[in-house]
């Protein structure tokens, strides 16, 4: 039986560190999915910075589950070793910051270039970026973003079987259902690799991020699935229920997150917003025989 733990992405409520940690203090988390502080990238931190922000963590009890990285989320035509010095920095600031998992992706495809011409460069880059993480004893995780080359459970399946246990998998039900993948059956076919989820819903009649349970990614059902899995296990809560600070910076066609006035699910602010998402998962947890977070 799995024990989960909740994380999340605190920069979707707020942009400054302290009110980060304020707000997963509010919602009882203990840890924390860095991407965004202070307005500045996770990528783009020094280790100076990395320093300071691990004190201030420390201080207040939060641990860093994973470094949500935007690694691999660049065209594949485009120069390659910038991608690599992010690597190496971000692997010192994980060592500092006490996480061993890094996000990863497996780049966008070039215009005009279909998946299979692209592999071959795909599991040379993702292969050089995994013989650096594992010199530093880092574990890369690989989520299905979309409009990358594992965007699918298929390429997702492809890429882990390359790599067998070297890459993990982070799954994310919404981004599934956003490209026509089912996230139950892409959670079957991948369970070996998945060692990690992003708790995000989206509702498919019109598109609309919503809380878990809400919408058409059959969440509880992997849960479920997750359940069985021994040892820890993080659930990130990745609410997209507001346009927050940068969103538009971290994706390609950030989607119909906000409601017009009137409609469901309409949030006053990110804490709001955030706080209504951390409730939905905990809701479905309870669902589950045996399980507690």
């Amino acid at each position: 039986m799995a024990t989960f733990e909740l994380t999340g992405f605190a920069d979707e409520a707020a942009v400054s560190l302290p009110d980060q940690i304020a707000i997963l203090k509010e919602n009882n988390m203990r840890y924390v999915e860095l991407r965004q502080i202070d307005g500045m990238n996770i990528g783009s931190l020094t280790a100076k910075k990395a320093k300071e922000i691990a004190v201030q963590l420390e201080d207040h009890g939060i641990g860093v589950s994973c470094l949500g990285s935007p690694l691999g989320k660049t065209k594949l035509d485009q120069p390659f070793e910038p991608v690599l010095e992010m690597l190496k920095r971000l692997c010192e600031n994980a060592h500092l910051l006490k996480t061993q998992r890094i996000r990863i992706f497996s780049f966008y495809l070039p215009e005009g270039k279909s998946a299979s011409e692209c592999r071959s460069e795909v599991i040379d880059r993702l292969g050089q970026m995994l013989d650096i993480a594992e010199q530093e004893d880092i574990t890369l995780l690989h989520e299905n973003e979309r409009d990358i080359y594992g965007d699918t459970k298929e390429r997702c399946l492809d890429l882990h079987r390359a790599f067998g246990t070297r890459l993990r998998g982070i799954l994310d039900p919404a981004n599934y259902l956003l490209v026509g993948t089912d996230p139950l059956e892409a959670m079957r076919q991948l369970n070996p690799w998945i060692d990690y989820l992003h708790i995000k819903d989206v509702r498919l009649r019109d598109r609309r991020i919503v809380p878990a349970g809400a919408g058409d990614g059959k969440i509880p059902d992997i849960l479920k699935i997750m359940a069985q899995k021994p040892g820890l296990h993080f659930l990130s809560i990745e609410p997209h229920l507001t346009l927050f600070a940068g969103r538009e910076s971290l994706e390609k066609d950030p989607g119909a997150a906000v409601p017009a006035s009137g409609d469901d699910y309409v949030y006053e602010d990110g804490p709001t917003a955030f706080a209504a998402a951390v409730t939905a998962c905990r809701n479905l947890l309870l669902q589950i025989p045996g399980q507690k977070e």
